[in-house]
């Protein structure tokens, strides 16, 4: 254990001073503060996340795999045993205080010279905290769920065209969502697995509110006004006018149902957790009936 560890010394401190190099063991990546890890939940949005940390530079922790036979204790720097109970896997926790490192390159400003490099090597090494962790797999479905549990949706405004000020009967409207409609995703973390969450809009059912429900894609687009006749890509035609509804109008809604699906690091997994439906606010849409006078021809003369 201890050659193990010396040797995932050396890698991290290469890492910090050269280009990141592909490892033959899984690494997962994981947040840390200056008192340890979070085991916690962050949310992300178009791919990015965030986390808790002290300062601009938190303590940051890589986990290793560790390829032990099944059932071998490791025990902590105070020598005692570590639990392991349950299906699981071990890690290596190795983590590295960015102010260290600052100060150790300061203090070593010129690496050209050998003893100096191998001197700053050193104090990077006993720098670096290790320790063995083991992680549950048993955490994954517990994590899926917190992860779903945050995921955060958008709140489009539907719209309709023609709209001013209102359409028609027996008229084809374009409807649609405005305000965007991306792709949402969350996580959720313990030390070494963590599970992401990610829901895309797969399709959007329109209540028209005159006994009719149109599904459409997600988010729909409104007509391009430079192409004659275009309509968007979600059409509806109302049959009757809405003078005699609530209002005046009919009370739109549309229901997004977001598909979710989930992937994790650290462990083996993933799949799909069917669809989320989401509700938007309501929007109002008159509907006019065209009225036209028939009036003779006038009598030739």
């Amino acid at each position: 254990m201890q050659r193990l560890t010396a040797t995932l010394a050396l890698v991290v401190v290469a890492s910090l001073l050269e280009p990141p190099v592909a490892l033959a063991r899984s690494r997962v990546r994981a947040a840390c503060d200056e008192v340890g890890c979070e085991a916690g939940a962050a949310t992300e949005s178009g791919g990015g996340g965030h986390s808790r940390a002290h300062g601009s530079r938190p303590v940051t922790c890589s986990y290793y795999h560790l390829d032990v036979p099944d059932g071998t204790v490791l025990t902590r720097p105070d020598g005692s045993p570590i639990p392991a109970d349950g299906p699981g896997r071990w890690f290596e926790k190795v983590c590295v205080d960015a102010r260290e490192t600052d100060a150790i390159q300061a203090t070593f400003p010129d690496r050209t010279d050998p003893i100096t490099d191998i001197l700053a090597v050193q104090s990077m090494v006993r720098a670096t905290d290790r320790s063995p962790v083991f992680i549950r797999t048993a955490d994954t479905p517990a994590l899926i769920d917190e992860a779903r549990s945050r995921l955060s949706f958008p709140d489009p405004q539907p719209r309709f065209s023609p709209s001013s000020p209102w359409t028609f009967v027996n008229h084809p409207t374009a409807l649609w969502l405005d305000g965007g409609i991306q792709p949402t995703s969350a996580a959720a973390e313990v030390p070494g697995l963590r599970v992401t969450v990610t829901a895309e809009p797969s399709r959007i059912d329109w209540d028209t509110a005159d006994g009719t429900v149109v599904s459409c894609p997600a988010p729909g687009r409104p007509p391009d006004p430079h192409l004659p006749g275009d309509r968007g890509d979600c059409v509806h035609v109302w049959t009757w006018p809405s003078v005699n509804g609530p209002n005046g109008a009919y009370a739109v809604t549309a229901t997004v149902y977001w598909h979710v699906t989930w992937t994790s690091e650290g462990a083996p997994g993933g799949g799909d957790l069917g669809t989320i439906p989401r509700r938007t606010r309501t929007v109002r849409v008159p509907v006019a009936e065209i009225q036209a006078v028939n009036v003779p021809p006038e009598e030739s003369r």
